[in-house]
């Protein structure tokens, strides 16, 4: 047993909901869980405290299915059962509601809280009426205000919180575990939470409890785990314990000699922050920062350390504040100008916002100050080499060479070139965000030790850290922050880790024995949008939308009176159709997160074999099947290409755009194909059903179809929800991987059919390369009719709509005497404005859409 472990008492009077028997894990080089034994009573809140690193993630994991322990044994009901993935954890009542709250954004709570167990009827459609009636039970049973048709992106963060424990009551958990609910929340918030939790308990549902927040745990928990290193330290009755008994169990030991801070003369002011407000997560800020201190930020998970810093070097937008560098105001718009001021970032993720992996270890030593080597704007690539090497030796990179790509590096190597690259500029302020997390012991101790040579030099070093322990062992002064203020500020003989702890867990000067050192009251957050209203946003950019197509077309109507004449309307709805086929499959790829660079060849090589196969006398149905069959061919070929070999979707169907302009080529031998005779097949594309030519009939139909499909079945939702927050489909359950597939297929397949369509409409195939034309067409009925949607979701009926305006757009301006060759360029304006409005409409509920 580890010397620190106290004993449990002994559950065997108490009947058990899970039981974690000597569970293991190891990563390379690192035990996470060393035989980690740990039960939790049927009805109780139980909570799992330690700090960062201490393997609560590791064993919640391990018992929701997401880690495979290497050794020892889950009992649930006292029957052992095996995790292999989260679908087994929750077949066995144990759910989990994650931290982040992943929910998708457009869909609404209903589709959300279903997402992965959605209720089929006999029709193999979805029961959206019996799903949102077990959802409006469910959010009345957590207290929720707000109705089951809410959109996902119109709720608060506290609403989200109440969504998503929704989502895993309609699973009928025995063991619901909570990650860090409250780490979003206002006090406010929070004790509806905390009201939702004690109701669950008596409820009869066993509760898991992940915090870092101290006075809640104790106010809340029945019983307490704490675990320290990978083991078990003890698990004792919440009853009787004291914030103190809990931080010594969590630290535990005296800070070893593994921090080489040595003394260093303190000068004057460098940075000097007055009032520093970023929205909701940094209130009021005041700090200042002297020339040759090392000074921490200390904080826990929420608390706005990260920022903070982002907030001083513009990376985020300030709500309010000064700042002021060596007396002047320092109001950088972006990074770029906050360098340029002096300051210096080492990011939090390296991989992603401190390196450029694909580059050498000397391109990313050198690339932040490349014009030192290059005065007259010519390299000096001998000068800018030597001084790459010198900071490998001086950094001790392994290996020292400065060839290889950043990439192959280890975590702890990777770290030491994002210091080092900053070490040959101008930078005065150095910003060190959370420097060791994932790094050796080794590779640590270089990292303090390039920290105290920035200081002795008179730069002014910001440690952000959640690793108490290195904060007290670096720092000469520590601000510690909760929930985005300074609550205490402490000089190096104050700062162990006991005390940090102790104020970032939200303690107040109220709760200290000496009563000094009062903090700053808490202000209740700022109050956040009713969840109900639509964003102003999302309903301009809606119906701005609109009333754009609606202005353009009056416009055209004024201009040349012929193009309301019925023949001309039925002509549009003609030109429109075949736009909006090829329109409806890119859209079907694009609803799962893919992209179809091929699909206007694809319809140009359909239409062509389509062509072929009627000339051969093979008749329309074989036509129509060699469309359909080709199409399917192709969209499998691109998912091969994307999901089994891992090419990015652009790349990969740009190549299959080549090769099937490269068929179509060799097919027709650069020659039209034109049909003649063929009513039955023209009557596709050119016949009448009544007044109404009977390709817009079909579009119809089709639209129609896809549309029960993608929205009123089991795969749509899923494809919709794969391609809108991957993240929150995973945890559900849900794979990538046979709903991309599913997406590429069914969208090949209406692309075949599309160019089958097209040869009926143009009595066979033209010799002209149309696809890069049709494809721009399609991509901006695409984007655009996903603006036409109340959650800016990209759909079939929208892509419809909007093919058909584009087709009158273009009809319309040949009609006013605007030349056929002016129409690309057009096109192109409408593609940006289209994508234009996709981003401010993702931007608007939190995300960006990249193209």
């Amino acid at each position: 047993m580890h010397p620190d472990t106290v004993e449990r008492p002994a559950d065997a009077t108490f009947p058990l909901a899970v039981k974690c028997r000597a569970i293991r894990k190891t990563f390379p080089g690192v035990v996470a869980l060393d035989e980690v034994s740990f039960s939790v009573r049927k009805g109780e809140i139980h909570a799992l405290l330690g700090q960062n690193g201490a393997g609560k993630s590791t064993l919640v994991k391990v018992l929701t299915g997401v880690y495979r322990p290497d050794g020892g044994e889950i009992l649930v009901d006292g029957s052992p059962v095996r995790m292999r993935d989260p679908r087994d954890a929750e077949a066995n009542g144990i759910v989990i509601v994650h931290q982040d709250q992943q929910l998708v954004a457009q869909f609404d709570v209903t589709r959300n809280a279903f997402l992965g167990h959605e209720i089929v009827s006999a029709t193999g459609l979805l029961d959206l009426a019996a799903m949102r009636e077990a959802t409006r039970q469910v959010l009345a049973r957590v207290g929720a205000g707000f109705s089951p048709d809410t959109l996902a992106r119109d709720l608060t963060v506290a609403q989200r919180e109440q969504v998503a424990i929704a989502a895993a009551l309609l699973r009928d958990p025995k063991v619901l575990v909570l990650d860090e609910p409250t780490a979003s929340l206002s006090e406010t918030e929070a004790e509806l939470l905390f009201g939702i939790v004690r109701s669950l308990r008596d409820q009869g549902v066993t509760i898991i409890y992940i915090s870092h927040y101290l006075d809640e745990v104790l106010d809340l928990v029945d019983r307490i785990t704490v675990l320290r290193d990978g083991r078990l330290i003890a698990t004792r009755d919440a009853a009787g314990m004291s914030r103190a008994d809990i931080v010594a169990m969590m630290v535990g030991r005296e800070i070893a000699q593994l921090y080489p801070k040595e003394p260093v003369a303190i000068g004057a002011p460098l940075l000097e922050v007055r009032g520093l407000s970023q929205a909701a997560a940094v209130r009021g800020v005041d700090l200042t920062v002297r020339r040759g201190e090392i000074f921490g930020i200390a904080g826990l998970m929420g608390a706005g350390r990260s920022e903070l810093a982002m907030a001083l070097i513009g990376a985020l937008p300030r709500s309010g504040g000064s700042v002021t560098v060596h007396g002047t105001p320092s109001t950088p718009r972006n990074p770029r100008a906050a360098k340029r001021q002096g300051f210096a970032l080492i990011p939090e993720d390296r991989r992603h916002e401190g390196l450029i992996t694909q580059l050498s270890v000397r391109d990313n030593l050198t690339l932040p100050n490349i014009a030192r080597w290059a005065p007259f704007g010519l390299l000096n690539l001998r000068r800018e080499k030597a001084d790459a090497l010198d900071l490998v030796r001086r950094l001790a990179i392994q290996p020292p060479t400065i060839r290889q790509p950043a990439k192959n590096l280890s975590g702890g190597n990777q770290q030491k070139v994002v210091i080092g690259r900053w070490l040959t500029g101008d930078a005065e302020i150095f910003l060190f965000d959370e420097p060791t997390t994932g790094v050796d012991v080794a590779s640590k101790v270089e990292i303090y030790r390039q920290m105290t040579e920035l200081a002795r030099r008179g730069a002014a070093v910001i440690f952000i850290s959640s690793d108490l322990e290195e904060i007290a062992g670096m720092c000469d002064r520590v601000a510690v922050m909760h929930k985005g203020r300074i609550s205490q500020l402490l000089d190096r003989n104050e700062a162990d880790p006991e005390t940090l702890l102790y104020w970032a867990s939200g303690s107040t000067a109220a709760d200290s024995a000496a009563g000094e050192g009062s903090a700053p009251a808490q202000d209740a957050l700022p109050t956040e949008p009713d969840a109900t209203l639509p964003t102003v946003g999302g309903a301009l950019t809606r119906w701005g939308t609109i009333a754009g197509m609606v202005l353009a077309l009056a416009v055209i109507a004024m201009l040349a009176p012929q193009f309301l004449y019925p023949g001309n309307i039925f002509d549009v709805l003609k030109q429109g159709s075949v736009l909006a086929f090829i329109g409806l499959g890119l859209t079907i790829v694009l609803v799962a997160g893919g992209f179809d660079m091929s699909a206007g060849a694809v319809s140009q090589l359909t239409t062509n074999l389509a062509a072929g196969a009627l000339l051969a006398g093979m008749g329309t149905a074989a036509a129509i099947l060699v469309g359909g069959m080709v199409g399917l061919v192709i969209g499998a070929l691109n998912a091969l290409l994307v999901i089994a070999l891992g090419m990015p979707p652009f790349v990969a169907t740009l190549g299959t755009m080549f090769l099937t302009m490269g068929a179509t080529l060799l097919y027709n031998g650069g020659q039209a194909m034109t049909l003649a005779d063929q009513p039955g097949f023209f009557f596709i594309g050119q016949g009448y059903v009544g007044p109404v030519p009977f390709v817009f009939v079909l579009l119809v139909i089709v639209t129609l179809a896809l549309h029960v499909v993608l929205r009123h079945t089991r795969l749509g939702m899923r494809m919709y929800a794969v391609g809108q927050n991957l993240a929150a489909a995973q945890l559900r359950g849900i794979p990538r991987r046979p709903h991309a597939v599913a997406s590429f297929m069914l969208g090949g397949l209406v692309l075949g059919l599309s160019g089958v369509v097209l040869a009926s409409y143009s009595y066979g195939a033209s010799a002209l390369a149309t696809g890069i034309d049709f494809l721009i067409s399609a991509l901006a009925a695409a984007f655009l009719g996903s603006t036409l949607s109340r959650s800016g979701e990209l759909n079939v009926t929208g892509t419809v709509v909007t093919a058909l305006f584009l087709a009158s757009l273009s009809n319309g301006l040949i009609l006013i005497g605007i030349s056929s060759q002016a129409l690309p360029g057009i096109q192109g304006a409408v593609l940006i404005l289209a994508i234009t409005l996709g981003v401010i409409r993702r931007r608007d509920i939190g995300q960006v859409l990249i193209f």
